[in-house]
């Protein structure tokens, strides 16, 4: 799990909802919500919000390290929620399910770079 340092105001505009800069950044915000402000009962929301800060961290120009960093911070993320807030059950299932659904988007990415590079020989 990443830490965001509390010597500087990145946590504060993380917990704001300012753009990650970093995959850690990516994990510490969405951990964050989970922890302290996902509302009990309410999953389609919680979707949304989770899905709202992977997409800032994307950007208009998503690459393939971005995609990397979201995959990883998502994982990592969901193993930590199971790991110390297991009451959170169904974040983590929602947290697999937009990993998968950024599956077709990543794929669409490698077939379009595989067509403008060339694959792997």
């Amino acid at each position: 799990m990443p830490y965001i340092s509390a010597k500087d105001d990145r946590r504060e505009k993380l917990r704001a909802g300012e753009p990650a800069l970093t995959a850690g950044e990516l994990n510490y915000q969405i951990f964050y919500y989970v922890k302290h402000q996902a509302p009990p009962l309410i999953a389609e929301r919680q979707y949304y919000v989770i899905k709202a800060f992977v997409d800032q961290f994307l950007g208009e120009k998503p690459n393939y390290q971005k995609y990397n960093d979201i995959t990883g911070a998502l994982i990592r993320c969901q193993r930590e929620i199971e790991r110390r807030i297991p009451a959170k059950h169904e974040i983590e299932c929602m947290i697999l399910e937009l990993l998968n659904s950024y599956d077709d988007e990543i794929a669409k990415y490698e077939d379009f770079k595989i067509l403008e590079n060339g694959d792997v020989e």
